[in-house]
């Protein structure tokens, strides 16, 4: 055969290789990731099932103003699925805590429809 050909085949030969090492590299990442994500999804349904196993640590009469307020806001049928405090970090100052309410009044509220 040409020299010509046999360079030609062995550089094509070689393309095919690390074109198909690159593709299992990249299979093999993706598969990585897949079951990263799957444990990271257990372990996120775990917490939140041992969450509904602890104490209610907020006294009634504050869960019944607090969906009060929201049926005042939302005007309908509304479901309230978790309650949290946000906190102010130690040494913020009056203007954080006030951005932060008007971020958090600024987001959309929808009804629910059960």
């Amino acid at each position: 055969m040409d020299s010509s050909i046999i360079k030609g085949l062995n550089v094509s030969f070689t393309g095919i290789i690390i074109v198909f090492g690159i593709l299992g590299f990249i299979s093999a990442l993706v598969a990585l990731i897949g079951k990263l994500d799957s444990n990271w999804v257990r372990r996120e349904q775990k917490h939140r099932s041992e969450s509904l196993l602890k104490p209610q640590n907020i006294d009634d009469i504050t869960l019944v103003l607090i969906a009060a307020a929201v049926a005042t806001v939302i005007k309908g049928r509304h479901r309230i699925r978790s309650v949290t405090r946000v906190r102010p970090p130690s040494g913020s100052s009056a203007w954080s805590m006030q951005g932060r309410s008007v971020l958090l009044g600024s987001h959309r509220i929808t009804k629910s429809h059960d």
